[in-house]
C-alpha cells in the first residue's frame, strides 16, 4: 500500500486543523469516516510466534519467531503486523501479513479487512505505525464457505483473493464480501497427524453478487466443496507390467486441490480390471524411503509396480483407495 504524507496547507488555520484531525481516535461504528490508529515497532522485546500465509501454503503448522513486528489496538481489538518477506516494509499487500487478536494465525495485507464481520478499507504507513481503516461503502454479498465444506475437520483458514483483495471467510457462517469475482487462494486444515493446504486447483471462480429474496432479504451464496473426494494420478501398462508413480493428486467436489500434506497421504491400496472387470493386478502405492547407513536394507522404492495376470485385456480400470485422518476416505 502507498505510503501516506502529511499536505501542509497554504492557510496556517487548514493545517492545524488537518494536524487535529488527524489524531483523532474513534470508537467502533462512531464515524463512517476513516480512522487512524497509531501502532508500535517492537525490535528488541520478546518475540512473536506466528504461522504465516507462506508456512500454510507448504503445509507446515509449525510457528516461526519474528523479532521485529508492528503491535497496537484497533479500539479494544489487538493488531500485529509481520514483516513476513523481511524487507523493512510492513504494507506490502499479500507479501506482508497481520494477525488479529491472539491468534497465531496470520493474515494476508490487503485493500480491505474484515474486523468483527465488517469490512473496511485498510492502508498501513510503509513503516508500520500507522493504520488508517475507513468503513467499506461499496456493494457486498453474503458467502457461506462452510455449510457445506464436506470434512471430517473444518478449515483454519480460506482466505478468497480478488486482485489486491485477500478475505478469510472461515470465521463466521456468512461472511461479506465486496461484490466480484474472486479465486480460492488458500485454504487450511491443521491436525496433529497430517495438516493439508487447499488451493484452486480445477476450482471456478466465484462470482459475489448482491441479491435479494422475494421478501426483501439478502440471499447468502453457499458454496458447495469438500468431499466426495477425486484420486488421480497416472499409470502406465507395458507388455503386461504396471507402474505407478507414487504422485498422487486429490480434488474435491468443486475442483479444489488438497496437497502438501504435512505427513504422507500413502500407501494407497490400488487394483486394476481389466475389461471383462476382472481383479488383473493389485497392491499399494508406496511413499519412496531411502536407505541409512545404519539400515542399509531399508530402502522401499516408491509407487507401485506389479505385474497384470495373464490373459489380461484393456481397456483397463484403476480403483484407488487412502485413509486420511484429516479428508476421510478417500476413492478413486
Amino acid at each position: 500500500m502507498r505510503k501516506i504524507y502529511t499536505v501542509l496547507a497554504a492557510c496556517a488555520a487548514s493545517a492545524m486543523l488537518m494536524a487535529s484531525t488527524a489524531n483523532l481516535r474513534f470508537a467502533a461504528g462512531e464515524s463512517s469516516g476513516p480512522k487512524s490508529y497509531e501502532l508500535t515497532r517492537v525490535e528488541k522485546g520478546k518475540k512473536i510466534k506466528a504461522i504465516t500465509p507462506k508456512m500454510m501454503q507448504t503445509g507446515i503448522a509449525v510457528p516461526e519467531d519474528f523479532s521485529v513486528y508492528i503491535t497496537g489496538k484497533i479500539d479494544d481489538l489487538d493488531i500485529t503486523l509481520i514483516d513476513a518477506n523481511k524487507n523493512e516494509a510492513f504494507d506490502e499487500v499479500g507479501a506482508d501479513a497481520f494477525i488479529l487478536g491472539k491468534s497465531l494465525y496470520a493474515l494476508p495485507i490487503s485493500r480491505i479487512i474484515n474486523i468483527k464481520n465488517k469490512l473496511y478499507e485498510c492502508e498501513i504507513e510503509n513503516s508500520g505505525e500507522r493504520i488508517t481503516l475507513t468503513p467499506y461503502q461499496g456493494e457486498c454479498g453474503e458467502l457461506d464457505m462452510l455449510s457445506n465444506f464436506k470434512c471430517p475437520l473444518k478449515p483454519e483458514m480460506i482466505i478468497l483473493k480478488s486482485s489486491d483483495i485477500y478475505l478469510d471467510v472461515s470465521k463466521s457462517k456468512t461472511a461479506p464480501v465486496p461484490c466480484g469475482s474472486y479465486n480460492l487462494w488458500l485454504g487450511y486444515i491443521p491436525d496433529k497427524k497430517c495438516s493439508v493446504a487447499i488451493k484452486a486447483g480445477q476450482m471456478k471462480s466465484i462470482e459475489v453478487t448482491k441479491e435479494e429474496d422475494k421478501d426483501g432479504k439478502q440471499k447468502v451464496i453457499k458454496i458447495q466443496w469438500g468431499g466426495p473426494y477425486k484420486l488421480d494420478c497416472s499409470c502406465s501398462i507395458q507388455d503386461g507390467k504396471v507402474n505407478i508413480p507414487e504422485a498422487i493428486s486429490v480434488y474435491g467436489s468443486a475442483g479444489e486441490e488438497y496437497g502438501n500434506f504435512s505427513a504422507s497421504i500413502l500407501p494407497a491400496m490400488v487394483e486394476i480390471f481389466d475389461a471383462s472387470k476382472r481383479s488383473v493386478a493389485k497392491g499399494a502405492i508406496n511413499r519412496a524411503i531411502a536407505a541409512t547407513n545404519q539400515a542399509p536394507n531399508s530402502e522401499v522404492k516408491g509407487g507401485y509396480n506389479g505385474v497384470l495376470k495373464k490373459g489380461a485385456e484393456g481397456p483397463f480400470t484403476l480403483k484407488m483407495h487412502i485413509k486420511n485422518s484429516v479428508l476421510g476416505e478417500l476413492k478413486g
